[in-house]
């Protein structure tokens, strides 16, 4: 396995990646997504023949920093990738004065062994989908 920092995906790669890990597609065309991309760190985990198996991408100002979208092909869990992608996106954000992330049920064990939790300091997150 090989694993990318910074690295760029494509949007095909990317949606070949949701879709194997069975989450939807974002509404997006392909060069907005592109940029969407473009303007995240992103941490890759791809075969010896560069086949993307997993990812995560991090949005960072520098103060602040929210991981997004761990995925990991559902034939490769369990073998420490996730942990390998999710290891580096923390220490790209060490020194930020709140790291944020959005879990699904599988991966919120994880997050939480990690030290993550729905309150801070007496703040919770609040969520807001397809703003119109």
């Amino acid at each position: 396995m090989r694993y990318g920092e910074g690295d760029r995906l494509a949007p095909a790669e990317y949606r070949a990646l949701r879709e194997a890990a069975g989450w939807s597609q974002p509404d997006l065309d392909d060069g907005a997504l592109a940029a969407a991309l473009a303007a995240t760190w992103n941490v890759t985990a791809r075969s010896d023949e560069g086949g993307l198996v997993g990812m995560g991408r991090v949005q960072d100002d520098g103060l602040y920093a929210s991981i997004w979208d761990m995925i990991v092909l559902p034939e490769h869990r369990g073998h420490g990738i996730g942990g390998e992608i999710f290891a580096r996106m923390l220490a790209h954000c060490r020194g930020r004065s709140l790291v944020a992330l959005v879990a699904t049920p599988l991966g919120a064990p994880i997050y939480r062994a990690a030290g993550f939790s729905e309150e801070s300091h007496g703040s919770i997150a609040l969520f807001m989908r397809d703003v119109q």
